[in-house]
Order: C-alpha cells, then sequence, then structure tokens
C-alpha cells in the first residue's frame, strides 16, 4: 500500500507546486488575470495527473523510446487539464501542457525513485584482513638456497 501511497503523494506535491506556477504565471502573462478558485483547481487538475504518473512512472530514459505510447496518452490528458480544468485556450494549453509534462515528469520520476529506494547498508570496516589460504600452496614457499659447489 505504502508503494503506492508515497509515490502519489510525492508527484502531487511537485505538480501541484509545478502546475500552481504555471498557471499564475501564464495566466496571468496571457490573459492578464487569474481565473477564480485557481488553487482548488489545481488541485484537482494535480491530482489527476499524479495519479497518472503513479500509474505509468515517467522516466527520461523511457519517455520517448520504449514507452511513446503511454507519453502519449499522457500528453492527451495533459493537454486536456490545461484546457478544462486550468482554462488555458488551446493554444497556449498545448504549448504550456506539453513542456510542463517533459520537463516535471521526469524530474518528480527521479524524485520518487530517489526517496523509494532502499538506501544501501555498508559493510563494517574490519581491522585485520580474514582471508586465509585454503591450501599450504598458495602461502608461497620461503627461497631454498642452492648449496655451493
Amino acid at each position: 500500500m505504502s508503494a503506492i501511497v508515497w509515490p502519489f503523494l510525492i508527484y502531487w506535491l511537485v505538480l501541484f507546486v509545478t502546475c500552481y506556477t504555471v498557471c499564475e504565471v501564464g495566466q496571468d502573462m496571457f490573459y492578464d488575470e487569474v481565473t477564480p478558485k485557481v488553487a482548488l483547481k489545481v488541485a484537482g487538475g494535480s491530482f489527476i495527473l499524479a495519479a497518472l504518473a503513479t500509474w505509468l512512472r515517467p522516466s527520461f530514459e523511457t519517455i520517448f523510446t520504449t514507452d511513446i505510447a503511454w507519453t502519449l496518452l499522457q500528453a492527451i490528458v495533459w493537454f486536456l487539464v490545461f484546457m478544462f480544468v486550468f482554462q488555458f485556450h488551446p493554444p497556449h494549453a498545448l504549448g504550456l501542457s506539453l513542456v510542463t509534462m517533459v520537463l516535471v515528469t521526469g524530474l518528480a520520476t527521479l524524485g520518487v525513485d530517489s526517496l523509494m529506494k532502499p538506501s544501501r547498508t555498508l559493510a563494517p570496516v574490519r581491522s585485520q584482513p580474514q582471508n586465509q589460504p585454503v591450501r599450504k600452496s598458495l602461502t608461497g614457499q620461503p627461497p631454498t638456497a642452492e648449496p655451493a659447489k
């Protein structure tokens, strides 16, 4: 259960902050005002995007190669969220959503992976080597002096 909850919460936090910033700056730049109740809209839209990211786990390594079909699905969902939930005009929604999706989903996945992978435990330092030779032939023979003639 925690294998789904923690990644979802991390994605949701990252996507909420990013989408809120994009909505505030983008709507102010394009339309000279921000839509009312933008925080609630961003919370709902980022919830949808975080659920999709939790399911797909997009990464920079596979976003344009083996998982291109999932990337296209994700691009469509991002465009629809930016257009209908965040209320951008279609050309603005297309540009902002695609750029934000490509940059933020990979970075959020890096954060999720780094926080969810167990850390390596280091071996304790030993003062003396514990490797003992198994056979006598591995210990080496002392040099023998040949008798003088």
